[in-house]
């Protein structure tokens, strides 16, 4: 009895032992084809590029020691703030927004990264593809006109979600029910401007006052002609369709009620934003075409009037065979006509100008 109860404890550790392994992360261990991770930018660009090409396990090379250490407390946020400028569309400032969570493993020399992604595959790729489209359709003659027409067009076709029905949160989900909060104008201003070869910045922050105890906020920054401009598009939309400036490339003077978070004040973000705001020189944008048509045709209008004073009023001589009948002439005789022939009066109708009687057709 004795030694069957030892058994049965032998094949329970057994068994345990069994289960704790089978718990344990699979990994696919062939170094040879892993790229391997040298830096934190390096697993930086690396997640990125996982991100976009929605792979959600892949494996990498990793034997520093120290290096093991920061990958194993990454924190997100710092993902967040991540920029490459060489392919913005594959930064954390703008990916992070992409995925619920991440899972990392270590194990000999090997690291494990899982991603579950907040979209499916095809979600991601459709948006990327009309993201893309529209950022060449925006694109104006200058880098002022085309922000300006990304900074209308998402007012005009979007609606700021004031009762957070949606929670829309990403501009994926903006573009999917028109609707959506500062963080997807914002990612939506980023990712169009950068497509449109802009450099353009997510900043978070705070909205009101600049306390902890105000909302938290998203916008963007903006180089313009070799300097850095605020701008708020999510404040600008505050009058339908109908765009607004008032946070539209801006210094941080002319800025108020803003506050971005302390990592935006450290010389790893090195931005400085103008001491002057961009002087704005108002474009056609993509509402106010009809206001450019109407001007057209007053100018032509004011023309044609013009030329019509004109002709009743100067050069009568060289424009028109008829004559100028002085103040002082009769009706009805030849008195005052001078050299030239007398109008044939039911062709020529006369008007009496500056004291002085003409006929005109």
């Amino acid at each position: 009895m004795c030694k069957l109860s030892g058994i049965k404890r032998f094949l329970a550790i057994i068994l345990t032992g069994i289960l704790i392994i089978l718990s344990m992360p699979c990994f696919d261990i062939k170094a040879a084809g892993n790229s391997k991770i040298t830096s934190m930018d390096d697993f930086y660009t690396k997640l990125s590029e996982q991100i976009f090409s929605h792979s959600v396990d892949v494996t990498y090379d990793l034997s520093d020691r120290g290096l093991i250490d920061k990958i194993m407390d990454l924190d997100m946020d710092e993902y967040a703030f991540q920029y490459n400028p060489d392919s913005p569309l594959t930064s954390g400032c703008y990916l992070s927004y992409y995925l619920d969570y991440l899972n990392l493993y270590y194990r000999h020399g090997t690291l494990r990264v899982v991603i579950q992604f907040r979209y499916s595959k095809q979600e991601m790729e459709e948006h990327f593809a009309k993201i893309e489209s529209l950022a060449m359709e925006l694109k104006k003659n200058s880098d002022y006109e085309t922000v300006q027409n990304v900074h209308d067009y998402l007012i005009e076709k979007f609606e700021y979600d004031q009762k957070t029905l949606f929670k829309n949160h990403t501009d994926i989900e903006g573009f999917r029910d028109g609707v959506m909060v500062c963080s997807g104008y914002s990612l939506a201003a980023y990712a169009l401007l950068n497509m449109a070869d802009i450099p353009t910045r997510v900043v978070t922050g705070y909205g009101g006052n600049g306390t902890a105890d105000t909302s938290n906020h998203m916008w963007n920054m903006v180089e313009l002609d070799g300097k850095w401009y605020n701008m708020d598009i999510t404040w600008d939309d505050v009058n339908g369709t109908k765009p607004t400036y008032t946070y539209f490339l801006k210094s941080d003077d002319d800025f108020p009620n803003h506050k971005r978070l302390g990592y935006y004040q450290t010389g790893y973000f090195n931005i400085t934003i103008a001491e002057k705001s961009y002087k704005l020189t108002m474009g056609m944008g993509t509402s106010r075409w009809y206001i450019y048509v109407i001007a057209v045709v007053a100018l032509m209008c004011f023309i044609s009037f013009s030329t019509r004073i004109k002709g009743r009023g100067i050069d009568i001589h060289e424009k028109y065979d008829y004559r100028i009948i002085s103040s002082g002439s009769v009706g009805g005789t030849d008195e005052g006509y001078d050299t030239y022939k007398k109008p044939d009066t039911s062709v020529f109708q006369s008007e009496y100008i500056n004291d002085k009687n003409y006929y005109n057709k």
